[in-house]
């Protein structure tokens, strides 16, 4: 599988009836075995054969060491793909079954990673699974159960994650699978010196850590704007017409007036009004002055610092090594 969107299921089994079958329902329904894995506690010392550091097939052992796996897996042996056993100290014997398991079990005793103890949870985490749920994989391994994972595209690792539920899986999981992972026994080359071609899951990765800026709004201030009223008094001068009246008199000389048509009396002889202008006033409100809002962005640059790693190349050989 070299597929980067391919997953695993991962679960655990608290017998091997149940484990047992579950590998069948998977085989009935058109799964590869090669791509399902057993990790389960072996016994010790059954019969005389001791169940350390054996990596691969066991089928050479002869029966002796077949009675050993028939009483750990029963008849799920015949149906995986790989059969191997380390011993790891803190846990014991482990037996892994399939291409997967044996891949576990080879990179351990290879790497002498099965000599320190929680070696299988290092190995388990290799394989994609978060520490914490590895932890609870090596112990629940390390108590009888039966670790049982699948391997394939995500929607064959769907299929098998319905098996699995249906025959009561604790601890389900699905994890992607790393691009790189260790090669299984059964694909190690056994003429390495005359290899030229160098696969991605060999190549070394240096990597460099590298400042990333994120930029948050932050509120620096408030500004409340308002209006109140001022009283002031206002002075205004208006021009009114006020009449008066003028008596002007004079005297006459003329021809007599006989005393018939002289008009002798008292009391009113003409009467004349008068008039003036009288000023009143009252306000208005105008539009005064405009006020309009607007906000500016000013820009400004900040020195920030951190320090950050870088990984180099370091290159120890005996040998004739080209570097381009």
């Amino acid at each position: 599988m070299n597929n980067v969107d391919d997953k695993r299921a991962v679960g655990l089994f608290n017998s091997r009836d149940k484990a047992e079958a579950v590998v069948r329902e998977l085989k009935d329904s058109g799964y590869e075995m090669h791509d399902v894995s057993i990790i389960a506690k072996d016994a010790v010392n059954i019969n005389g054969i001791e169940t350390t550091e054996k990596i691969g097939n066991k089928a050479d052992d002869g029966a002796t060491a077949g009675a050993i796996t028939g009483g750990t897996l029963g008849g799920i042996t015949g149906l995986l793909v790989g059969l191997g056993t380390l011993a790891i100290p803190g846990i014991g014997p482990i037996l892994l079954a399939g291409a997967g398991a044996t891949t576990i079990a080879t990179t351990l005793a290879g790497a002498g990673i099965g000599a320190a103890a929680g070696g299988l949870a290092g190995a388990l985490v290799g394989l994609g699974i978060p520490e914490d749920k590895a932890e609870i994989y090596t112990d629940r391994v390390k108590n009888g159960s039966f670790l049982v994972m699948v391997d394939g595209t995500a929607a064959e690792v769907a299929r098998a994650d319905v098996i699995m539920n249906h025959h009561g899986v604790e601890e389900l999981g699905i994890y992607d699978v790393p691009e790189v992972e260790k090669t299984s026994v059964a694909h190690i080359d056994e003429d390495i010196k005359t290899r030229t071609d160098i696969s991605d899951r060999e190549k070394i990765k240096l990597y460099e850590e590298r400042l990333i800026v994120n930029k948050q709004r932050a509120k620096t201030g408030e500004v409340a704007i308002g209006k109140r009223v001022e009283t002031q008094t206002a002075n205004l001068s208006v021009p009114v017409e006020k009449e008066r009246l003028v008596i002007e008199r004079k005297n006459v000389t003329g021809k007599a007036i006989s005393p018939e048509v002289a008009n002798f009396g008292d009391g009113e002889v003409l009467k004349v009004d008068l008039y003036e202008e009288k000023a009143t006033v009252s306000k208005e409100a105008f539009v005064r002055e405009e006020v309009s809002l607007h906000k500016e962005v000013e820009q400004e640059t900040i020195e920030k610092s951190e320090t950050v790693r870088r990984e180099e190349l370091e290159i120890d050989s005996e040998g004739d090594v080209m570097k381009r």
